[in-house]
């Protein structure tokens, strides 16, 4: 089965959004907010650890000196 970065760009957003909560208020301190940035770090972490990408993938851009 053959995926083009887009497909897997779009599987991916669309995963993302899925998998997001609904928005509760704001973190009532800077240490809550912090964590909560970590943890939907972590969980976008998990996300894309689970796909399996062939390494005759292209990337979406090239490094140039």
């Amino acid at each position: 089965m053959k995926v083009t970065r887009r497909e897997l760009g779009a599987a991916l957003v669309s995963a993302a959004a899925l998998a997001q909560a609904p928005a509760q208020g704001p973190p009532a301190s800077p240490e809550a907010e912090l964590q909560a940035a970590r943890d939907q770090v972590k969980a976008a972490a998990l996300t894309l650890q689970q796909q399996q990408i062939p390494m005759s993938t292209e990337p979406a851009f090239a490094f140039q000196a």
